[in-house]
């Protein structure tokens, strides 16, 4: 019995170790995976630092009253990896209170008394009219870059509970950070001071290098007002769908992280597609919902009314707890992590959403907390890593947050292991799963 044991042992590393193998990018030589990677922290913040284009910037901010640094909270996080072999990383600084001198930023090299010196994205002029100008951002909630070089920005027009201007998505060129093209969503996609657009999710239908960029769909999460909006840029039109399970679960309104709790009843928050499926969930819940996109996509669907298509939408499965982001990697993984207990975990959509399929990877509870930005992003090299934007929701919730102790984090995750099929334990403890795509 001994024998056949370590042969079957000796069996799965090889299997294991061959899928790797056989997902390595094309033109690279086979690296053994490794067992022991886990989450690295790139930078941290105590509060946010705000680098201005002159100091009479600055003052003018403060004047106004548009420079209170302990009101910021960064909720998103992109990585653009340069020719010149450096990263440019995004963050979106959303305006739920006043005091955010700027709403979208790329994060400097120069350090403040508090971490990284932000800097405005495109310009400092595209944030200052703080609502009175709509033509200008007014507060950015997450961003996304795509296979085509450009950054989608969807801007919710809100300044706290003040429908300001019309939501909009923004997309640059990240070639001459320059404006490509500006959508306003029209008033039967949303309604003022209730609806919240915050997540945008990107399918490039033509993309490069046979394609030209031109037919894109985008699927915005109303976390608020419990709906999803569909863009097609082609047709530059907008429509709305809705579905009961698009709204908060009363049962998963109250989150506990790191044994402090608050409540927040937030419906539609993540939204991630594999071309096929839109994979979707709550915040305040622990189910996992899909619809495919042919539904989403065909505006005839919804001419009807909002809630039409209802046998469309599926449950997935459960989890044991809420998760905030996530993200989903080329071979169909999706990536979430857990408020309680603090858990960073990866499914593939090809598996049943059950936790017997779920893999936990190795990260520290401390620097994850609530997760509120993800995204897998393509390095130069071939391989996908995951980038998270961490803070201490709970604490800013409850007012116990400390300005001296760090609260804000990105960090970032290699996914070649994941992706070949290696990594430490699932909820049950098992080891070697395999995770690809067939």
């Amino acid at each position: 019995m001994e024998h056949l044991r370590l042969l079957l042992i000796a069996l799965s590393l090889t299997l294991a170790h061959a899928a790797y193998n056989s997902q390595q990018p094309s033109g690279r030589p086979p690296r053994p995976p490794s067992p022991v990677r886990t989450v690295e922290s790139l930078v941290q913040w105590q509060q946010l630092e705000y680098g201005f284009p002159t100091a009479q910037d600055r003052q003018n901010a403060q004047t106004a009253g548009n420079l209170v640094p302990e009101n910021g909270t960064p909720i998103d996080v992109q990585a653009q990896h340069l020719a010149n072999g450096m990263v440019r990383v995004f963050t979106t600084i959303p305006r739920f209170v006043t005091g955010i001198p700027y709403t979208l930023a790329t994060v400097s090299e120069q350090m403040g008394r508090n971490g990284p010196l932000l800097q405005p994205y495109p310009s400092y002029s595209w944030h200052n009219g703080h609502g009175e100008n709509c033509d200008l951002i007014t507060s950015a909630f997450r961003v996304a870059v795509t296979e085509c070089n450009q950054l989608w920005v969807i801007d919710s027009g809100l300044i706290g509970s003040e429908q300001l201007c019309p939501p909009q998505l923004l997309q640059f060129d990240l070639n001459t950070d320059r404006l490509l093209h500006r959508y306003r969503f029209p008033n039967d996609t949303y309604t003022p001071r209730a609806s919240l657009f915050i997540t945008p999710s990107v399918l490039v239908q033509d993309p490069p290098p046979r394609g030209t960029c031109s037919r894109t769909m985008i699927y915005i999460a109303d976390v608020n007002y419990h709906g999803l909006v569909v863009y097609d840029q082609q047709a530059n039109a907008s429509w709305r769908a809705e579905n009961r399970f698009m709204y908060p679960d009363p049962d998963y309104g109250h989150h506990t992280i790191a044994g402090e709790s608050f409540d927040l009843m937030d419906g539609l928050f993540s939204v991630n597609n594999d071309k096929r499926n839109l994979f979707f969930h709550p915040l305040a819940s622990v189910g996992e919902y899909a619809v495919p996109l042919s539904v989403l996509n065909r505006r005839e669907n919804w001419a009807n009314g909002v809630e039409a298509m209802a046998d469309q939408f599926k449950l997935l499965g459960r989890r044991k707890s809420e998760c905030a982001a996530s993200a989903m990697d080329s071979m169909s993984n999706l990536y979430c992590v857990t408020l309680n207990p603090i858990k960073l975990f990866v499914w593939n959509v090809n598996t049943p959403y059950a936790s017997r399929n779920f893999g936990a990877l190795p990260a520290k509870a401390e620097e994850l907390q609530f997760v509120s930005g993800m995204k897998v992003v393509r390095n130069p090299a071939g391989y996908e890593e995951l980038w998270l934007l961490s803070n201490r929701f709970q604490k800013i919730s409850a007012g116990t947050i400390n300005a001296n102790e760090v609260n804000f984090r990105i960090l970032r995750r290699r996914l070649d292991d994941v992706q070949g099929g290696v990594f430490f334990a699932n909820d049950d403890e098992l080891t070697n799963r395999l995770v690809f795509k067939p």
